[in-house]
């Protein structure tokens, strides 16, 4: 499991629900289990923002200039 977020960044004092979140090994958006990461970038990503695996998927999803965000069905 890769390195938690820095709770002290000015964004957990902002939004201290989201430090707790990651304190109790959830996801800082979806509140759900952390879990695995499909890769080291993942990881990392993790260790900056909180985000699990999915809602990583979900934000960084690629953009379609003809159709807008892709939908995951």
């Amino acid at each position: 499991m890769p390195l938690p977020p820095d709770l002290s960044k000015p964004v957990f004092q902002l939004f201290p629900r989201m430090a707790d979140r990651i304190m109790a090994n959830q996801c800082s958006t979806c509140a759900e289990n952390v879990g695995e990461f499909k890769d080291e970038i993942s990881a990392k990503e993790y260790s900056i923002s909180g985000m699990c695996q999915d809602c990583q998927d979900t934000f960084f999803q690629p953009y379609n200039e003809d159709e807008g965000y892709e939908v995951e069905e």
